[in-house]
């Protein structure tokens, strides 16, 4: 096989995944967005693990290996997109060759069939409902950990899946310095800080629905590509540049969470809506890692919209909508949407606390892979990690370990994204700020700078870089922690003392 005919061969298989995989997008936006018949789960399922079967199977063709290794061969000659794709690739490919095609199939049925049990086990709060499934989902994990391989810890194969390059050692560093700074922070806060007033009443869904295209328009969203739906469980899709879709949820007696969502998921969007077109074709129009797509939602829901600036824009919009507002000043607003305190839901953690929601999730399933954690004894360890981190317990499932749907969709080792991304946002706010008036450019409800500054170096790019190196090419250095502990730490003493 030439150069070019290897190169084509990939090109093609792109082309066919992408459409797959778009069918497969399709399928769950639907079901979340707009719910579907009870009787059609069993085909719908049946459709679904097809539609990925053949997605695998094209994957792992012998042509692609094939094509793979030709290219590698030539490394020397290859652009720089050509390069990446062909690194993502292989990584990929070897993994997934290792897998079983029958294995993955049923597997993928197994999840479009746990998803809507997981909504409605959570929902009736009933854990033994969702349990058989867990069983079969952290079973074939494991399994992945052997297929895939690892030098360490199991859970180190998986990790990588998100995060390139993370692993248990690496992990279990990252959060112990954390947790030595962070929750005796919590403690002296709940113990001694001076609370803010809390946001409370009962808001209109409707009002909140109108709000939304603000949230979404100042973060610099282009709805024109794209739409919001509402769910269960808020998400970000990607169809393409083009077809960007993100999620939220609303709560008649809890106006913040619905807000900081769109927020979120507006980050999120943002990265996908900005990337160079032409790294489709090299199926290189995704982030460089989970992480540091993390690290885009939470910059903008938490560092810049939690910000006193945001807080001034933000308050006259929230009085054209709810008459609640009408006594409320800019120092009010920006401290009830800062309070720290601890919680149960991760989703509605606030900034401060939001790594020990993760901590918990981490050191579970750390212990899942391992196989010293067992899926039935997730209930109850989930709630001794809680009071050792939180110190507050769950008073049922629902509350408690079925509160995420991301087991149930079969995604294990994504969790600690989370934090190392938020991390990595603290990061690049204070590369951004040496060359941008970060809240001049709030108050001026134009973002650009700053968006037009990520574009620049980090959205724009793709996969085409390992997360570090695209983290040390825009901040100068390589992932550094401290950035985040010292802003949680400045933030949150001169808010509550």
């Amino acid at each position: 096989m030439t150069k070019q005919q290897a190169l084509d061969t990939l090109f093609s298989m792109i082309e066919s995944t992408r459409a797959l995989g778009m069918a497969e997008s399709l399928f769950h936006w639907d079901a979340t967005t707009s719910g579907v018949p009870e009787k059609s789960l069993a085909a719908r399922s049946a459709a679904a693990g097809w539609l990925g079967g053949e997605s695998f199977r094209r994957f792992i063709a012998p042509g692609t290996f094939e094509a793979i290794e030709t290219l590698e061969a030539h490394r020397g000659e290859l652009d720089a997109n050509e390069g990446a794709m062909i690194r993502e690739m292989g990584r990929s490919y070897r993994k997934l060759k290792a897998v079983p095609p029958e294995e993955f199939q049923a597997y993928m049925a197994l999840i479009a069939q746990a998803e809507p049990v997981w909504e409605t086990a959570r929902e009736k709060r009933d854990y033994e409902m969702m349990l058989p499934y867990y069983e079969k989902i952290f079973e074939f994990q494991r399994k992945l950990c052997d297929w895939y391989g690892y030098e360490k810890h199991p859970y180190d194969a998986l990790l990588d899946d998100y995060e390139k390059g993370a692993s248990v050692e690496m992990l279990d560093a990252f959060f112990e310095a954390l947790r030595g700074k962070i929750v005796p922070l919590l403690k002296d806060i709940t113990e001694n800080g001076k609370k803010p007033g809390e946001i409370s009443g009962s808001f209109s869904i409707e009002k909140q629905r109108e709000l939304a295209p603000w949230l979404t328009d100042f973060i610099g969203y282009d709805r024109t590509r794209g739409k919001i739906g509402e769910v269960e469980h808020p998400y970000c899709m990607s169809l393409g540049r083009h077809d960007v879709r993100l999620t939220t949820k609303y709560h008649e007696d809890n106006l913040m969470p619905a807000v900081f969502s769109t927020l979120h998921e507006s980050g999120h969007a943002l990265y996908e809506q900005n990337m160079d077109e032409a790294l489709e074709r090299y199926s290189l129009a995704d982030g460089a890692s989970m992480g540091m797509h993390e690290s885009q939602s939470r910059l903008f829901e938490n560092i810049i919209c939690r910000s006193r600036a945001f807080a001034a824009v933000l308050l006259p919009q929230l009085r054209k909508q709810f008459d609640y507002f009408a006594g409320w000043d800019e120092d009010m607003l920006y401290r009830a949407v800062n309070i720290a305190s601890p919680s149960l839901i991760r989703i509605e953690a606030d900034e401060l606390t939001y790594s020990l929601h993760i901590m918990v999730r981490y050191e579970l399933e750390k212990g899942l892979m391992t196989g010293d954690v067992k899926p039935a004894e997730l209930p109850g360890l989930w709630a001794d990690k809680y009071q050792e981190f939180l110190g507050i317990r769950p008073n049922d499932v629902a509350d408690g370990v079925l509160q995420d749907v991301h087991w149930g969709s079969g995604l294990v080792g994504y969790f600690p994204s989370y934090a190392v991304g938020t991390a990595y946002g603290a990061q690049l706010i204070s590369a951004i700020r040496k060359t941008v008036d970060v809240d001049a450019a709030v108050l001026g409800c134009d973002l650009s700078p700053v968006t037009g500054w990520l574009k620049e170096h980090v959205h724009r790019h793709g996969m085409v870089f390992e997360p570090e190196d695209l983290l040390i090419q825009a901040t100068g250095e390589p992932f550094n922690p401290d950035y985040y502990v010292d802003y949680l730490s400045g933030k949150f003493r001169e808010i509550y003392f």
